[in-house]
Order: structure tokens, then sequence, then C-alpha cells
């Protein structure tokens, strides 16, 4: 992590205060902050709307860097649609789920401020979320809920998935909640600019008022900075509808939770 970020993370981690806003984060995405951040992706994704590899990105790297920066401090960043495709849903669940390919420069660009999102964020999440976050993944999830059953005495247990969670996140509110935390008028611009860009299917694009593509590196933390909001201020039980149980803790993703009661 670069210095500047690890000093927000810090900043973030040691004031509790949950009304503190970050007003100043644009200076961040800077040629250098987008290379070590390229460096950090995964480069086998596939090609969003323009066709173009991340090869052939890479070929190029510090000349797009640089032309990408100039474009943001001119303002003259237009995010592109993304490339819809439908993937089955997985093993056991029938239809489909619709997937965003973004283009390679976009990708680039998500990441870079999906990475500044979570050096704030990190910092407000409960030891029990464990959806997108690092170091934590499904595993350690099923770890801990296997852990609190075999150790307490466990008296009801909850499951619950919330259906097309993507598919419906309302931009304005999702924005509003993001801004309790981001002040800075740059990224929120980003964000709005990503959430209105739509999505390409044959050649024709549609815009929505609600939803966030699952695909592109910045989906997953859009829907994380509502969440915290939700969950409340650190260290305290959250309260609110994702509340079944009083006094109880639970892995959670960002769209499916487990809750249990326990003495």
């Amino acid at each position: 992590m670069s210095t500047q970020l690890d000093q927000i993370a810090k900043k973030a981690k040691s004031n509790p205060n949950p009304k503190l806003r970050f007003t100043s984060l644009a200076h961040l995405l800077t040629p250098e902050f987008l290379t070590e951040t390229w460096k950090q992706m995964n480069r086998r994704g596939a090609s969003g709307v323009d066709g173009e590899t991340t090869k052939e990105f890479e070929q190029g790297l510090d000349t797009r860097v640089q032309e990408l920066c100039e474009r943001l401090k001119r303002g003259a960043y237009r995010a592109p649609p993304v490339r819809r495709v439908e993937i089955p849903k997985g093993p056991g669940k029938a239809g489909t789920r619709p997937l965003g390919i973004p283009t390679v420069e976009d990708r680039l660009l998500q990441r870079a401020v999906a990475r500044i999102l979570e050096a704030v964020f990190e910092a407000d999440f409960l030891e029990c979320s464990y959806g997108f976050r690092p170091g934590c993944n499904p595993h350690g999830a099923l770890k801990a809920l296997r852990g609190i059953i075999v150790t307490k005495k466990v008296g009801h247990l909850f499951e619950a998935d919330i259906r097309g969670y993507f598919n419906h996140i309302q931009h304005e509110w999702l924005q509003k909640m993001v801004a309790h935390r981001i002040a800075d008028p740059f990224i929120l611009r980003l964000i709005g600019k990503w959430l209105n860009a739509g999505f390409m299917v044959g050649g024709v694009v549609t815009r929505t008022k609600e939803g966030s593509p699952q695909g592109g590196p910045i989906s997953p933390y859009e829907p994380r900075g509502s969440r915290t909001v939700l969950e409340g201020p650190r260290g305290e039980t959250p309260r609110g509808y994702l509340t079944i149980v009083a006094r109880s803790k639970w892995p959670r993703n960002p769209d499916r939770f487990t809750k249990m009661e326990f003495r």
C-alpha cells in the first residue's frame, strides 16, 4: 500500500467519530498510483466495449496512465458503458446473472478508486463482515460460524439472501450513504459516472437509475459504503433491517447474511 493510502487508513481506524468525512482524496490518483495499482490487478480479464485487451493496454502503460491522469485533471474523463454478458448463477441455481465488463482503462481507474474507498471504509466494518474485505473469504465466514455453533448454546439460526441485491441498488441512496464518509466531490462524481454509464448489449446502451453491475473492481465497494452506514458505529451491535436477533454476531457477505441467537 502506498504511504499516503496507509496514512488515510490509519486516520480512519484511529478516529472513532462516524461523522469524520474525508474531503481530499483525488490527489492520490497520480500516474505512479495508477501504475502501482496496475501491478496488483488481475490482467487476464476480458475486453470491454472497445475490444482492447490488457496486453495492448500494457504495451503503452506509461503513456496511457499519463493521458488518463490528464483527462481526470481537466474533468474530461467519460465513463464508458460496461459490456454486459449473462453467466450461470452456479450449481443448484436456475437462471443467469448479469456481469458487467469494463474497458481495461476504466477497470484500472475503478480499481485505483476502490483502493481508496477500501482504506476509508475498512476501519468501519465489524469483525463479522466477510464480504469483499482484504484477508476475508467465505471459508473464514464458515469457520467463524462453526466456532459459534460449537462453543455457544445456539437457539436459532437464520440464513438470508437479499434477492437481486446488485440489480436493484438505488443510485441516489447509494451515493448519499457513500457521502457519509467520502466528501471529496471528485471521487463522488466518479462514482456517479460509473453508476450512470449504463451497459451495452448488442451495440445498444441502456441506462438505469438502479443497480450496480457486477464484474468491475468498483462494484463490490460501492455497496460496502452503504453497509457501513447500516451497521452503525464501530463496536456496536448493528441495528436496522439487517438485525434479526440482538446480542449476536454473524458472518455476512454483501448480499447475504447469517444470524443466530445464543447465550
